[in-house]
């Protein structure tokens, strides 16, 4: 939850200026309800009112005299109500002038670079680009959801969706997520469930963003540079931000790849096989020995060391039930694929076999 502590949280907020300028239906109910339940901020809140209406009916022709006259009544305005306050014995207070200068003069600044800055995004982005950009928000606002090796994790968000979140993995949100939003950044991997909503849901990663209403799909997102989203049920629009918000949509079974160069590519998948993780069953499909590895580190905690080169191009295929131990995984793999192991704890050595030459 946010606090409003000064007037630039409220002139920041995106719902209390939708209250203020729109007089937005939805947003009066929340912001009544916060008046009556934080009545000793409700003179902050009426001045940071009073200060956003004053610079809307400003913006329009923005002079140097225009701007001074605005300065001028914002100032007067907020001394004005501090006077009171000390006639009220509301509390004892000394108003710096040159600081309430100052601090009116920086919000004015930055809602000037702020408009000029939002005149320039709609003129150049079209309406469909803007609703894939989100701003991030600054740290103090995250939610933070994270696994360890060797742990996943079942989530249930506001909005009434549902995510597997694999281990190594973490996910993120701003607050407000559900009424005001449905923003995500993922890094790891998950699986997502999505509620209907009238809110677009999107899950960022990488330089991937993944939107959709209500449906189900895979995000991978381990390894730098490379992103995958696989489609359970439904439909998502995924949007590659490093290369101009090229676009595709997906149905089930199709994928999207973004890898070297940044390049986005559409493709299909296994379906029946390609969620088992969240099951705990462990699938390794043609992948390579090396990701093989970091898979089993992720899965199990384990560190794993290999003392010796394995074969070139070497790709493991293989399949083990949900709470298969370690142990019996590696001597699986280790009969099928030709190499020895130790075990120590959650240390792990392997040595592939000298293949003997005719």
């Amino acid at each position: 939850m946010k606090f409003y502590e000064k007037i630039e949280d409220f002139l920041e907020d995106t719902s209390f200026k939708q209250w203020v300028l729109k007089e937005d239906v939805a947003q009066d109910k929340f912001w009544q309800e916060w008046i009556a339940s934080n009545p000793s901020k409700a003179e902050l809140l009426r001045q940071a009112k009073t200060i956003l209406l004053e610079l809307e009916g400003s913006t329009s022709a923005w002079t140097k005299k225009g701007k001074e006259d605005t300065f001028l009544a914002i100032k007067d305005r907020i001394n004005a109500s501090d006077q009171k306050k000390i006639r009220n014995n509301t509390y004892t207070y000394t108003p710096d002038t040159v600081g309430v200068q100052n601090r009116i003069r920086l919000i004015l600044g930055l809602t000037l670079i702020i408009s000029f800055s939002f005149a320039l995004f709609y003129v150049f982005v079209t309406e469909e680009d803007r609703e894939a950009i989100s701003v991030v928000p600054q740290a103090s606002e995250w939610t933070i959801k994270s696994n360890p090796k060797g742990q996943k994790s079942t989530l249930q968000l506001a909005d009434g969706s549902n995510v597997v979140l694999n281990a190594e993995s973490e996910l993120r949100f701003k607050s407000g997520f559900g009424q005001l939003h449905r923003e995500l950044f993922l890094s790891g991997e998950a699986f997502f469930e999505v509620a209907s909503d009238s809110l677009p849901f999107r899950v960022h990663s990488g330089d991937l963003i993944t939107t959709a209403m209500g449906t189900s799909f895979n995000i991978n997102s381990y390894q730098k540079d490379w992103v995958q989203v696989q489609l359970a049920t439904g439909k998502v629009k995924v949007i590659n931000v490093a290369k101009d918000n090229e676009s595709v949509e997906l149905i089930p079974g199709e994928e999207a790849v973004i890898g070297e160069n940044s390049q986005l590519k559409k493709g299909k998948f296994d379906l029946e096989k390609a969620f088992f993780w969240k099951d705990g069953v462990l699938v390794f499909n043609n992948m390579p020995f090396q990701e093989v590895v970091r898979t089993l580190e992720r899965w199990y905690a384990a560190e794993i060391e290999i003392n010796n080169s394995a074969p070139k191009n070497l790709k493991i295929s293989a399949e083990f039930k949900k709470n298969t131990y370690l142990k019996d995984v590696l001597e699986s793999l280790g009969y099928a694929y030709n190499f020895d192991f130790s075990i120590k704890n959650k240390a792990v050595k392997i040595q592939f076999k000298k293949v003997n030459s005719l």
